[in-house]
């Protein structure tokens, strides 16, 4: 009986070492993988525009109620002017009027008061319109010292899923090409980190390490790279 349980014992020892030698060996053998870098880019156009323009004016020391006043009607008549274009918009947001000091030669000659607005709209074409040609402020006594345009998309980050998507899948066909002429075959994904984005105007090779997000023109092009690794089998 005493036989029975050694030889018992000693092949279930000599199966242990066997099982270990086998699992160790398995974890020394290094796994097969290739990395690549997939692209994905796409163009799209903004549905939001945003438009900031200010206007200013000029008073003497003693000149800074009277200026108050006149930027008073610049205001009721820009938005007046506003109303008469029938543009809907979703947000409108007027700044306070600032005041800063004016030096001449012999000292503090007086102060300008300046006021900023911006407006939010969906009606790209109409603002941009109005923007490029703002005769009916003008006709108004409204003139602007800076006008400014800024695109925007209320669906961007839905492009940047379905881009990463792309440049994921451009990945696996690069990882498929590069093994194409060999017999091992892409197996799984087994990580992957997506680059920055470039958000650019259409046609645009510019590039930052922090990314861009150009908002200048209503076309736009994104731009977004993934570096994969996959298994082999």
């Amino acid at each position: 009986m005493k036989n029975s349980w050694a030889i018992i014992l000693g092949v279930s020892v000599i199966i242990a070492f066997g099982l270990w030698g086998w699992f160790f060996q398995q974890s020394r053998q290094v796994q097969q993988t290739v990395r690549v870098v997939g692209y994905g880019t796409e163009e799209f156009n903004s549905d939001i525009v945003k438009w900031t323009v200010s206007f200013s004016e000029r008073v003497s020391l003693t000149g800074t109620q009277e200026g108050y006043k006149t930027m008073a009607r610049k205001m009721e008549n820009f938005r007046k002017l506003w109303d008469q274009t029938g543009i809907q918009t979703s947000e409108f947001k007027v700044f306070p009027v600032n005041v800063n000091r004016e030096y001449g030669q012999g000292g503090h000659s007086g102060y300008t008061l300046d006021q900023r607005i911006y407006i939010i709209s969906n009606e790209i074409e109409k603002v941009e319109q109005l923007a490029i040609d703002p005769i009916v402020f003008v006709d108004g006594g409204v003139t602007f010292d800076n006008s400014t345009m800024e695109f925007f998309s209320s669906k961007i980050e839905d492009i940047k899923k379905q881009l990463l998507g792309k440049a994921t899948q451009n990945a696996f066909e690069r990882a498929e090409e590069i093994t194409s002429t060999t017999d091992l075959k892409i197996d799984k994904l087994i990580s992957a980190r997506a680059g920055v984005f470039q958000i650019t105007e259409p046609y645009s090779t510019e590039v930052a390490g922090y990314g861009i997000h150009n908002t200048s023109s209503a076309r736009k092009n994104i731009k977004v790279t993934v570096s994969a690794e996959f298994t082999l089998k």
